[in-house]
């Protein structure tokens, strides 16, 4: 419309100089006609210095809360971009239906300094991994009358994790899990006063100064520091079987629920979990220890990045021959322990039955 816009407004101007032989006229028709001319040769000098990509390759996002996500425009030319459009394609990895989106932004000159960002927000309906695809940037020029296109291959990921979920577990009587040593975990948080070094790290700001390592830290002229850890003997294996058909993303949503929760609340009664998991790539079982908060959330973002395609007779036959107090969860939302079923979990009201039922091991 603006670019009909103009050459309505040029034939005009042309017409009138034309008739009445003006000299302005013809000095405004001629500016009239070298104007589109110049935003056309600026949208290509721009197109060649500008730069799109993801703010963040990985995003951390929680199920039903929106999560906004930045786009950076890098402009390293002399002139502000007035106007560019990002396309992008959001997938869940466990579904083929794809979501398309567009963002509008603006990107300063380079001589600004400016932190060029746009943003979009997600509000995922699903725990997993949703891939995230910049497809093409188209760029206006200031009038909007031009644009030119650029294809674009940047890709991320949103993780996306429960919302945490108290379930109410009563253990057995007698004790039906393994008493083993708990091996060393690395955490990111100052260390608290307890009773047994956990491992020793770079001092960070907020670590209480009694708990400098004195004679490391003056072998190596840094700061380190002694971290504590709580004793705690009474670990959980437990294993999960991915060996049933795809149960789809609702599927996979309520499988992971049902983890994350199953963790926080057997940490919430100082029970640590070694949870097991068949990888594709490796042909093997991994094994990821849950003795904090932390390491559940890190447990579920290494699940979500693994093939876990398996079939029953491959994943059994990687257990050892010792399977007491063992724990299953499998894909069909069947849960196990000690042989003994726990509970069928339903998926279409799995946080319901997560929130309310009572589950006796």
């Amino acid at each position: 419309m603006k670019g009909l816009t103009l050459l309505l407004v040029m034939l005009m101007i042309w017409y009138f100089a034309g008739m009445f032989h003006q000299v302005g006229l013809m000095i405004l028709a001629v500016c009239f006609l070298l104007f589109p001319l110049a935003m056309f040769i600026l949208l290509f000098y721009q197109k060649k210095r500008l730069n799109i990509t993801l703010e963040k390759p990985k995003i951390i996002a929680f199920k039903k809360i929106e999560k906004e996500i930045g786009i950076r425009a890098d402009n390293d030319s002399r002139l502000p971009v007035n106007r560019y459009r990002v396309k992008m394609r959001l997938r869940y990895t466990t579904d083929k239906n794809i979501l398309r989106k567009k963002l509008g932004g603006c990107a300063g000159q380079r001589s600004m300094n400016e932190e060029n960002l746009s943003f979009f927000y997600v509000q995922a309906p699903y725990c997993g991994v949703i891939d995230l695809q910049l497809t093409r940037w188209i760029l206006y020029d200031p009038l909007s009358i031009f644009s030119v296109s650029h294809k674009l291959t940047e890709t991320g990921q949103i993780l996306v994790f429960p919302v945490e979920k108290s379930m109410h577990i009563e253990l057995p009587a007698d004790g039906r899990y393994d008493n083993l040593p708990v091996s060393e975990t690395h955490s990111n948080k100052p260390g608290d006063d307890h009773s047994e070094v956990r491992l020793i790290r770079e001092y960070r700001p907020g670590d209480l100064s009694r708990h400098i390592h004195q004679n490391y830290s003056a072998r190596t002229d840094t700061l380190w520091v002694k971290e504590f850890s709580k004793e705690n003997d009474h670990i959980i294996d437990l294993l999960l079987d991915t060996s049933p058909k795809d149960p789809g993303t609702d599927g996979w949503d309520a499988f992971y629920e049902i983890i994350f929760s199953l963790l926080l609340s057997l940490l919430k009664k100082d029970i640590y979990s070694n949870v097991h998991w068949y990888d594709a790539e490796k042909n093997s079982l991994v094994t990821f220890q849950v003795s904090n908060d932390t390491d559940a959330a890190e447990t579920l973002a290494r699940l979500y990045l693994t093939d876990t395609h398996c079939t029953t007779e491959s994943l059994y036959h990687h257990l050892p021959a010792q399977q007491e107090g063992l724990m299953i969860l499998n894909t069909d939302l069947e849960w196990y322990f000690a042989g003994q079923p726990i509970y069928h979990f339903h998926k279409e009201i799995v946080e319901e039955e997560l929130s309310t039922l009572v589950f006796r091991l």
